[in-house]
């Protein structure tokens, strides 16, 4: 009988050792076993004493278990194996959490409170640890009594009471006054919120600023002394050129009192010139244009714009057209000495022969010179002949 229980205790043993470990064993009870299940990893940053098998819900209903709890760096990763009917968006949030007071541990998956859900939740997916929190557990809430009721807090409560009993007696109006304009003062801030926000972000854009030009800042700094030294070494120098310039005032204020009445007469009588030049402001401009344009017309270019034209001028510098040109005001050569004027029954030259003006060049008459180019610039080399 003894040998009986012995070989029955060894095959526990070497079956239990061959499983590596008691949650490797197909724990009966457990959901989302089998096939059309998915797996999530989740981070934790502490797990508690959550362990495999343990239940993970939605919306309180058991919808899976954690399949294997493990450390990675420095956080908990709490893989969990769901049915493949659940439905959770990419964003879900998860939480560790416990039945009762004292129950037992379970995952807690649910869709984000504080962004829109997007995406659905698949398997091999990660909640990350910026998306899990972990529920306060008893050890912690009696911990924390345990230092309040120990001499912790309960004695500081005492001392500040009595400390500010001591401080308000006789002095309730003060402390009522003072409450009151407090509570004026918090509204005043309060209703100068936005304006206190901006001046705060202009002074930070500010601060921006300066922060960006830190260098040229340093080096104005560095650069300071050496200028305050030369306008110390400069001072008389300054000094001289101030006293001068209040003379030169002095001297200018003399000089435009002396000649006021000779400026504003020169004014008035450049008064009737500039209104003369105001009428006829529009002619100039076309004046001009056809002065320099002379003999053609202003744009006549456009027309021989890369091609040729022929042009033929009449040109008649002969001595009578110009003495006609001009209204006669060319002076009339006086007589030779020890010539004789001419007889009444002498006739006139012909306009052809007039005398040559003095300081005038010889030109011979040309009555019908007609200039014919090729091109525009031969007309012009024609002109000039």
């Amino acid at each position: 009988m003894r040998a009986r229980r012995l070989v029955a205790a060894l095959l526990v043993t070497v079956t239990l050792s061959g499983c590596g470990s008691i949650y490797d064993l197909p724990l009966p009870g457990a959901v989302a076993k089998g096939d059309h299940t998915f797996t999530v990893s989740v981070q934790f940053a502490d797990a508690l004493d959550l362990v495999p098998y343990s239940a993970v819900k939605v919306n309180d209903a058991t919808v899976g278990h954690v399949k294997r709890v493990a450390l990675e760096n420095r956080h908990a990763v709490v893989v969990c194996q769901l049915l493949d009917s659940v439905r959770l968006p990419a964003n879900a949030v998860a939480r560790v959490s416990q039945t009762s007071l004292l129950g037992e541990k379970f995952v807690e998956i649910h869709a984000p409170t504080t962004e829109p859900a997007r995406g659905t939740l698949g398997d091999g997916d990660v909640i990350a640890l910026a998306s899990t929190d972990t529920d306060a557990t008893v050890e912690e809430v009696l911990g924390a009594l345990s230092l309040l009721l120990s001499g912790g807090g309960l004695a500081q409560v005492n001392t500040i009471a009595k400390e500010l009993s001591t401080a308000l007696d006789g002095r309730e109006t003060t402390a009522r006054d003072l409450l009151v304009k407090l509570d004026a003062f918090i509204g005043g801030l309060d209703a100068q919120r936005t304006d206190i926000v901006q001046a705060i972000e202009r002074i930070d854009g500010l601060a921006a600023t300066v922060r960006s030009q830190e260098t040229v800042l340093t080096k104005a700094v560095d650069t300071l002394p050496g200028a305050l030294r030369i306008l110390a070494d400069d001072r008389d120098q300054l000094t001289a050129l101030l006293v001068s310039i209040d003379r030169l005032g002095d001297v200018a204020t003399r000089v435009i009192n002396g000649t006021r009445k000779d400026l504003v007469a020169n004014l008035k009588a450049l008064q009737p010139t500039l209104t003369k030049l105001a009428e006829v402001g529009n002619v100039i401009p076309k004046s001009l244009e056809a002065i320099i344009t002379y003999p053609t017309a202003d744009g006549v270019e456009k027309g021989y714009f890369g091609d040729y034209g022929n042009l033929a001028l009449t040109v008649d510098i002969s001595s009578a057209s110009l003495t006609n040109t001009f209204g006669g005001g060319l002076p009339v050569p006086l007589p030779t000495p020890g010539a004789q004027a001419p007889s009444a029954g002498t006739p006139t030259p012909a306009a052809s022969a007039v005398p040559r003006v003095p300081g005038l060049p010889a030109i011979p008459p040309l009555s019908s010179r007609w200039l014919r180019g090729s091109t525009v610039d031969d007309m012009l080399l024609g002109v000039l002949r």
